[in-house]
Parts: structure tokens; sequence; C-alpha cells
């Protein structure tokens, strides 16, 4: 009984702990690398959404104007085309600059090679070659070949690839060899030669450009500015393609839009590309406060 008064009186004297207090005074630190991360990876950013507006605005503004020009002769519409190809040309180098990726690396040297085999092809047109060149069909097949490899290494690119992305990338390939081959079988006789089963090729190669981004939700979740951009240019080329349907000067009005297109979707991934690089800057500095 004594025992027990005098630890009491001990208890007393002694002060007392306020659970709730102590857990205000010794805060949990909350890391500050998700919050650094959510501000950095914000891609539309007032900048360059002020940026890309001018960019597609003086774009469409320029195509218009040039083809106006081009209409009343008053110079090549070639060397206008040989122009956004220089422009192209500088998106896929700056792209390998800013990047890490191997995916995007690949994609960008796939996307060079396709704006040099493009620019052959206009110089070809200058040169006044015959259409119906079988140099023409290898060229075209060469071209398309190297935008779906552009296409879809720029896709892959951290995007997850889930169960109908596997089953598209398996599939596809043979579904489209499949239709190119019945095609070519289906053609008469005599028409039957290697440009234009390679022209067939070039043909179903454009429609799985278009596939590889619309018709897999993956990218549309993961990157939809770069999806709706890429993917337009290949409908814009396949519209054009449809003999009759389209007069020449909306067909180098919408040539270039389709240029244009892929020229923003550079930009835009470019800009993916140096937030992302400040993130891992950001990250770095952290690493090194906490060591």
């Amino acid at each position: 009984m004594t025992d027990g008064v005098t630890q009491s009186a001990k208890d007393q004297d002694q002060p007392a702990i306020d659970v709730t207090d102590s857990k205000i005074q010794t805060p949990e630190i909350q890391p500050a690398k998700p919050i650094v991360a959510a501000q950095l990876l914000t891609i539309w950013t007032p900048r360059f959404i002020i940026i890309f507006g001018l960019a597609l605005v003086v774009g469409l503004s320029t195509a218009a104007l040039l083809t106006e020009g081009w209409t009343s002769k008053f110079f090549v519409g070639e060397w206008v085309l040989l122009a956004y190809m220089a422009l192209l040309a500088g998106g896929w180098i700056a792209l390998l600059v800013w990047t890490r990726s191997p995916w995007i690396r690949i994609g960008a040297t796939f996307g060079g090679l396709w704006t040099i085999l493009m620019s052959i092809s206009y110089i070809l047109s200058l040169l006044t070659v015959d259409p119906q060149s079988p140099i023409i069909a290898h060229l075209n097949a060469a071209t398309t070949s190297a935008l779906l490899g552009a296409y879809i290494c720029l896709s892959i690119n951290r995007t997850s690839l889930r169960l109908w992305d596997n089953l598209f990338f398996r599939f596809a390939p043979m579904i489209g060899a499949g239709i190119a081959i019945l095609i070519f079988l289906l053609m008469p006789a005599e028409n039957r030669s290697l440009s234009s089963f390679e022209s067939i090729i070039a043909g179903v190669m454009f429609y799985l450009c278009v596939l590889v981004w619309w018709l897999r939700r993956s990218c549309w979740q993961t990157q939809p500015g770069p999806t709706f951009l890429f993917g337009i240019a290949p409908v814009i080329q396949l519209l054009l393609a449809i003999p009759g349907v389209i007069t020449p000067d909306a067909n180098f009005f919408f040539t270039q839009v389709m240029l244009l297109s892929i020229l923003l979707g550079i930009l835009r991934i470019i800009q993916s590309e140096r937030i992302l690089s400040k993130a891992r800057l950001a990250d770095d500095a952290l690493h090194c406060k906490d060591d």
C-alpha cells in the first residue's frame, strides 16, 4: 500500500507526456520527391501551350499562304516540301539530343531515315521522273517502312504493354501481310509485278501506321497528344491518295498539314523529354541533400 502511494507521488512529480503533442512534435518526414515530380512532370505548361499554339497557328497560316503562292505559280511546290523536310530533320536531331530513352532514339533514327527518303522522292519529282518507274515503287515501300518503324518505337516508349498491345504486335503484321498477298492475287494477271506488289505493301503499312497509334488504348492513355498528331498524318496521306477526290491546291495544302502534324508531334515529345530530364536533375539534387 505504501509503495503504491509512493509511486503515485513520483508519477505526480514527473511531467505528463501528452501523446498527441508528441506526435505533433515529431511528425513523419514527408518525401519531397513525389511533390517535385508532380510539379515537373506537367508537360502542358503555360509556356509550352503558347509555343505549341503559335506553332500550330503560324504553320497553318503559312501553309495557306504557300498554297496561294503555289497556285499562282510563284514557286515550285517541291521546294516548299523540301523546306518542311529540313525542319523535320532538325526536329529528329533535337529529339536524339534531348532523349535518354533507347526507344525514342531508335524511333528518331527511323524518322530521320523517313525524312531522307521523302526528300529523295521530292527531288525525283523535281527531276520529272516517270511516276510509273519501278524506282518510285521501291522508294515508297522503303519510306512507309521507315515511318512504320518510327511509329512503333515512339508508341512503345513509356507505354505499358498490355494484353491487347501484345496481341496487336503479334497478329497485325501477319494480318497485314495476308491482306497484301490477297490483294495481289486478286489483281488481273497482266497487272501483277514487283512494283505493284510494293505499292500494295506501302498502302497496307500506311494503315498500320494509323492503327499502331489509334487502335491501342494504352497510347491514348499515356500520350494522347502524340497519338493524335502522329496518327492523323498517315490518315491525311491515305485520303490524298484517293484519285479525283481532292483538287491539286487542296492536295498541296493538306500535304503541308500532314508534315506539320508530324513536326508538332516531335515538338510534343521533345517537351516531355525536357520535363523528364528536369525531374531527373531534381531527384539527383534530393539524393545529394539526403546524403
